[in-house]
């Protein structure tokens, strides 16, 4: 059965070369991408308060989201094969390459393949692919969804199923546990909260035709720090033993001309700094030949959780930083996309957002909310080799 949704396999095999006589093959993919927005930091004039948004400030930059990969995929038994795949990309917490899958796969059946290493948990529909350009429409995935999740890869086992239930659809389903290897550092009031996900376990749903693709993922965590603080950090903020859980479905269409994707997730988290958080985009587009013009629609909604420590002032504390922790905003994206040939395209982007600033005053007064609109404009060169 042909499938017109690409698959992470898919891609990597437009550009696979062979190196030692076939035994080991070589792939990659590259995107460079240029932003700017209307920021103007601390504007008290404007009244704009964000210092930046999705990485991007007043100043072009064309260092903060391009990357570019390497991956080899090599045999080892007619069942058995191996994979590295290896990212060069700047990032300020963190090594600037890394090592984003690495696993030993076997084949069992037919239809079950088993994972072991790191691989990426299947909370998205593009998860798979999501660092490839080259894969989708966006310059880089709705931020107000993909933004969500601090789970991008699992050091543990994952187990694939796919069976075609008849001509026209598959059924696929994967299992995973394990924990991150990466830490995600935060400097926060002083303080810096290192913090894993660990225990994480979750899994994935997918019926697939050759048009479109539904898709059902859903991950539990508990997540663990080690902190060093100051006097005045507030032990209820900590994310010590807190279970998270993420949740999302998704449907990709692509139909003769006619594509469209929408997401919907949710993060739930237990009494920490981070708020909960219910986020959904949807996006269409039409393909006229080499160009696809499209335009995304995307929502970012969080909850406040309101502390109830007795203490007045812990509370106004805990409140505060909360507050000033939510995620809400809305963008309205508009792109174009044009496929210079079989393995590189350009792409021109345009992202309205208006964001919402919340700042707690007391606990008899509901939070104060300000307004701001970003407008931010970007490039890309995307190429799979």
């Amino acid at each position: 059965m042909k499938n017109k949704v690409l698959s992470l396999a898919t891609i990597i095999a437009l550009g696979s070369s062979s190196l030692l006589a076939g035994d080991i093959r070589v792939s990659g993919f590259m995107n460079i991408i240029g932003g700017v927005n209307d920021i103007e930091p601390n504007d008290a004039v404007t009244g704009k308060t964000s210092e930046s948004y999705i990485g991007y400030d007043n100043q072009y930059d064309f260092t903060n989201q391009s990357l570019a990969a390497i991956q080899f995929n090599s045999t080892i038994t007619d069942k058995m094969g191996a994979t590295v795949q290896l990212i060069a990309q700047k990032r300020e917490a963190d090594d600037d390459i890394r090592m984003e899958w690495g696993y030993i796969s076997y084949d069992a059946t037919d239809e079950l393949r088993i994972l072991i290493g790191k691989t990426r948990p299947a909370l998205f529909l593009y998860s798979d692919y999501i660092d490839i350009g080259f894969a989708y429409n966006w310059i880089t995935p709705p931020s107000e969804v993909y933004d969500q999740a601090n789970i991008t890869n699992l050091d543990g086992v994952n187990i694939a199923y796919a069976t075609e239930l008849n001509d026209d659809y598959t059924f696929s389903t994967t299992l995973f546990g394990g924990n991150t290897s990466t830490k995600k550092r935060n400097a926060l009031n002083g303080s810096t909260l290192d913090f894993v996900m660990n225990k994480t376990f979750g899994g994935e749903i997918a019926l697939t035709n050759e048009y479109a693709k539904l898709h059902l993922g859903y991950i539990h965590s508990r997540v663990t720090e080690t902190t060093t603080l100051n006097s005045t950090f507030p032990s209820e903020l900590l994310f010590d033993k807190s279970e998270a859980s993420f949740y999302g479905v998704g449907l990709n269409v692509d139909y003769n001309n006619i594509q469209f994707a929408s997401e919907y997730i949710g993060k739930e988290l237990d009494e920490t700094i981070s708020p909960d958080v219910t986020a959904y985009y949807a996006m269409i587009g039409y393909k006229f030949g080499d160009f696809t013009p499209n335009y995304t629609y995307s929502v970012a909604d969080s909850d406040m959780k309101y502390s109830s420590n007795s203490d007045v002032a812990i509370k106004t504390q805990v409140n505060s930083m909360r507050a000033g922790n939510l995620d809400d905003r809305t963008s309205n994206t508009i792109g174009l996309r044009y496929e210079i040939n079989a393995r590189s395209t350009f792409k021109i982007e345009y992202i309205h957002t208006n964001l919402t600033h919340s700042t707690y005053v007391a606990e008899t007064t509901s939070l104060k909310e300000k307004a701001e609109m970003i407008n931010t404009y970007r490039v890309a060169l995307n190429a799979i080799f």
